[in-house]
């Protein structure tokens, strides 16, 4: 049995699960963006009672009232509103470790969490007031209980409005809702897209005077030397919107949820198995809808942010693929363990990079009206992931400590998987040995 199994760990896991909350209730800083915008909209509603028009759904940020009412009391509405990404991070992951328990081992819920808190686009993204925190933890968590039958209608209601709240998600959806509905040979399930279809409808008519009116008529970026900018909508062309949403250095998925690339491993008799490969089936659909959906999209990469904020729903079946890797590391599959191992470091660096680092020095290439900000998206050494080590970016005292849980949790992560192999390597050194003195030798 790896020893990330045995009980003495736990202690470890549940400190490091403790130091990844903090990072979470105790963020850097908050950013702008599309959250600006959120929050505007969320403020006029309650401040002056009125919706306005714009294009981003009201019905997540709408969540955060409570935290809005309670920072206007102290005079800092803006500051404790940003936290809401947060919480719903922190509450999304605690429900999947609930909605989890019984169907995987302990060791690997307990990675699970740790990869999510700390080896995901999570925290970054969390430090946004952006839409595609709760509409991911949403589906995920809706997903993972109508999976494992645990509140299969809370689940239904999750992803249903995880979708209002992000239209573009609803192809996403749909193809989850067909795997389900073939796995349990129901067609109920179909009646999730159809809700959330109709509550979209429903907002747009509210909000705009239309049904159809989704706010996004005619957007398109500014023109640059790229062949196909400064065009609208979905405009951008399949093949090569695959082929950067997936491969290119600052935006494709490759890098930054390496685990969605790795093996599933083999399952074991344990009772609900079944449910927990369900479950990453549903996750699987879900993020090849948004990969179809974005790939096409004017602004595939979405916009100057860090990373493909649009995919952070992939960092949960990556999560989920790595912790059942860090749970029981295969044996006689060196090159899997090799794949999984460079998985997990890379994965704890996305996240460390995300939440410390946070894309600073990449502004340098926004001006211009975006002229070369793609160099950020194709060239390897002006990626985010890559760009702290290429202008030694400095870091204040804070920022360096944050450092530290990032390090021991890939440490704790990968720790399972690297001792297996090296033990594999130890066994197999006599025998390469042999080979080579048995060898012919080489003359001069």
């Amino acid at each position: 049995m790896p020893q990330s199994d045995s009980p003495r760990f736990a202690p470890v896991a549940l400190l490091l699960i403790a130091a990844g909350v903090v990072l979470h209730l105790f963020p850097p800083v908050a950013l702008g963006g599309d959250g600006e915008v959120r929050y505007a909209a969320l403020s006029t509603l309650l401040r002056d009672g009125k919706l306005d028009a714009t294009k981003f759904s009201i019905t997540g940020p709408i969540l955060a009232a409570p935290l809005w009412y309670y920072g206007t009391a102290r005079g800092d509405a803006r500051e404790w509103t940003w936290m809401f990404n947060h919480l719903v991070a922190l509450a999304g992951i605690a429900a999947l470790a609930w909605a989890l328990r019984g169907r995987v081992s302990r060791s690997e819920n307990r990675a699970l969490v740790l990869l999510l808190l700390f080896a995901s686009m999570l925290p970054w993204n969390a430090l946004t007031f952006g839409g595609e925190v709760f509409s991911a933890t949403a589906h995920a968590v809706g997903l993972a209980l109508m999976a494992v039958r645990r509140a299969p209608a809370v689940g239904a209601v999750l992803c249903v409005w995880g979708t209002v709240n992000t239209p573009a998600t609803a192809v996403g959806l749909a193809l989850a809702v067909v795997v389900l509905c073939w796995h349990r040979r129901r067609l109920r399930y179909l009646a999730m897209p159809a809700c959330a279809a109709a509550l979209i409808l429903l907002e747009n008519y509210v909000r705009r005077g239309s049904a159809f009116s989704n706010g996004y008529v005619d957007e398109f970026g500014f023109r640059t030397v790229l062949p196909y900018s400064g065009l609208p909508e979905f405009s951008y062309p399949l093949f090569f919107g695959l082929l950067s949403v997936l491969f290119s250095f600052g935006k494709g998925l490759v890098f930054f949820a390496p685990g969605l690339f790795a093996p599933y491993p083999a399952d074991d008799e344990r009772d609900g198995a079944a449910d927990v490969r369900l479950v990453y089936w549903l996750w699987l659909a879900m993020t090849a809808g948004l990969v179809l959906v974005f790939a096409r999209w004017w602004a595939w990469y979405g916009g100057v942010s860090w990373g493909p904020r649009f995919f952070l729903f992939a960092s949960f079946p990556a999560a989920l693929v790595l912790a059942r890797w860090c749970a029981r590391p295969a044996g006689g599959a060196t090159a899997a363990n090799v794949v999984v191992l460079a998985a997990l470091v890379l994965s704890c660096w996305v996240g460390a990079n995300g939440l410390v680092y946070r894309g600073d020095g990449s502004g340098r290439l926004w001006g211009e009206n975006y002229e070369r900000e793609y160099l950020t998206w194709y060239v390897p050494e002006l990626s985010v992931l890559w760009l702290p080590f290429v202008d030694s970016l400095p870091r204040g005292f804070n920022d360096k400590l944050r450092l530290v849980p990032f390090a021991l949790a890939c440490a704790y992560l990968a720790w399972p998987v690297a001792r297996v192999l090296a033990a594999r390597t130890w066994a197999a050194l006599p025998g390469a040995w042999r080979a080579v003195r048995g060898g012919p030798r080489w003359r001069f």
